[in-house]
């Protein structure tokens, strides 16, 4: 039984499709900051916003400097630094810092905040809001929300879930995405088969690779031992990680067993590949250096091919169907803000207006994710982006989210595939393990 904020999600984008007829839209060291510590901000008000914005633009500490971080790479970056850009139209007198860290994220954040050090605003995922949240460290954005004329009501239920502590909001979502199976077509006229369709099935997917591995120009199907590649496999042959209620751990279920054996006898056999395998940092780097036919990535690959690959064709289609049905994973993030900043009303002011209407239809012309406002589900147009938002749709579709402890639960189901990808466990032994590990995460232990 799905829960309501599964289902609700789901019925939102459906609806979104139907009205646009068209698919919808979606999910890591610089100098470290200066020290931050709290202090009482200047009541002085801010200039006056110069530039159009639906939300209320509410008075701020003047000559405010804030201290932004987030990862990703220079493709992610450029979209922040234009969303500075934006804001600064409507908040002239806030300096905001960008300090993007593309690697280890969460473990140097950590670090940062035990140390005074942390960013004014910076991304939060399941596993930093778990750290940071219940420990008093995240402001609450209720407040400064309501001041700015916006609220819970403006987003997409599902996405807020992993955001909410005490019935507070502890961040803002930023974005949202989904998965779709994106192929090079010259890999295809190589292998001589026909490319992939929207009602393709998992043994289309396992014929296709075997045949494209043969040609020896391309890996097959490219997938590293990653639970979020992994999920709608599991999904769509009836898994789940964990129970609805996040209490009971589910992936040595048959559901979960099935899909983990069908995926690693195809990495046995070699028609599935790891992006190192093939000399590539990721997978849908593989496909821009056209070392493979197949992968599953999400619409970041549209901004990522025109940046970086512009030459290459590449497509896309909705993912293949499992044994029980159509299946896609949704994922998210957020924007929050330190409880400790200097500058609160600032850093409140940039992280709602990153997430506003204005700013996401921006970032969505860009093909890097969804717009987290249900109304904002209709703009996106480019082809690939729409075909692989279609997952949101899929009746076994889920948000990627198990409870406070989500990171490890996922981390878990990584290293589980990793396993039988070395060769060092069975499917069953390494799933027997991360049932133990994963039950733990859950018990908060």
């Amino acid at each position: 039984m799905r829960t309501y904020r599964y289902t609700a999600l789901l019925v939102l984008v459906v609806l979104a499709l139907i009205a646009s007829a068209c698919g919808p839209r979606a999910t890591p060291a610089p100098t470290p900051a200066p020290v931050v510590e709290p202090t009482k901000a200047p009541e002085a008000p801010a200039a006056a916003p110069v530039a159009p914005y639906s939300l209320k633009a509410f008075e701020v500490e003047p000559g405010a400097k804030i201290v932004f971080s987030g990862w990703g790479d220079e493709t992610e970056q450029k979209i922040y630094r234009d969303s500075i850009v934006r804001f600064n139209k409507i908040y002239p007198g806030v300096t905001v810092d960008f300090q993007p860290i593309p690697a280890d994220f969460q473990t140097k954040l950590k670090a940062m905040m035990a140390g005074g050090t942390a960013p004014d605003v910076f991304y939060v995922d399941d596993q930093l809001m778990t750290a940071f949240g219940a420990a008093g460290q995240l402001m609450p954005l209720d407040d400064y929300m309501a001041q700015a004329g916006t609220s819970r009501a403006d987003f997409i239920p599902a996405l807020l879930t992993i955001f909410t502590l005490n019935g507070k909001t502890y961040a803002l979502p930023k974005d949202w995405g989904t998965l779709g199976l994106v192929y090079l077509s010259e890999a295809f006229q190589a292998a001589g088969i026909p490319e992939p369709t929207a009602d393709w099935k998992w043994e289309d997917l396992k014929k296709a690779a075997e045949a494209i591995q043969k040609t020896g120009k391309y890996g097959g199907f490219c997938m590293n031992a990653d639970w979020a590649r992994f999920a709608p496999f599991a999904f769509g042959n009836g898994g789940a990680y964990a129970s609805d209620d996040f209490k009971r751990a589910l992936v040595d279920t048959p559901e979960v067993k099935e899909a983990a054996k069908f995926v690693t006898d195809m990495k046995k056999a070699g028609s599935i590949v790891t992006s190192a395998d093939v000399g590539a940092g990721w997978c849908g780097e593989a496909i821009g250096k056209k070392l493979v036919g197949m992968t599953y990535e999400g619409g970041w690959m549209v901004n990522f091919m025109r940046q970086n690959y512009p030459g290459v064709v590449w497509k896309a289609v909705p993912l293949p169907a499992g044994p029980k049905g159509k299946a896609d994973v949704i994922f998210t993030n957020g924007i929050g803000v330190n409880a400790s900043t200097k500058f609160p009303k600032a850093a409140a002011a940039f992280a709602i207006f990153l997430t506003s209407r204005e700013n996401q239809a921006e970032i969505v012309k860009t093909g890097f994710a969804y717009s987290t406002h249900p109304d904002q589900l209709g703009l996106v147009v480019d082809p690939n982006d729409r075909a692989i938002a279609q997952g949101g749709t899929f009746p076994l579709t889920r948000v990627a989210y198990w409870g406070p402890n989500t990171g490890k639960v996922n981390d878990t189901v990584s290293k589980a595939l990793e396993r039988v990808y070395l060769g060092d466990q069975t499917v069953d032994e390494a799933f027997k393990q991360a049932q133990a590990e994963v039950q733990a995460a859950l018990d908060g232990r």
